[in-house]
């Protein structure tokens, strides 16, 4: 029987959360500890990166 910690091999440093692809870890580190957040300047909301801020500004300008 495979479980869930043997494929998931890479492990947080900081909260030991367990992830199967580097890619999820990354961006797990990002969102998760210490990631500066993006902000929108017409409304205000907050995002974790600046790809989220991006799309939300499309959808942002037709509000404002």
């Amino acid at each position: 029987m495979v479980t869930d910690e043997s494929t998931r091999k890479l492990k947080c440093k900081k909260c030991g959360s367990r992830f199967k692809y580097p890619e999820r870890l990354e961006k797990h580190q990002e969102i998760a500890h210490n990631k500066k957040k993006e902000k929108c300047r017409a409304c205000g909301s907050e995002f974790h990166s600046l790809e989220n801020l991006r799309k939300h500004k499309k959808i942002c300008k037709d509000k404002v």
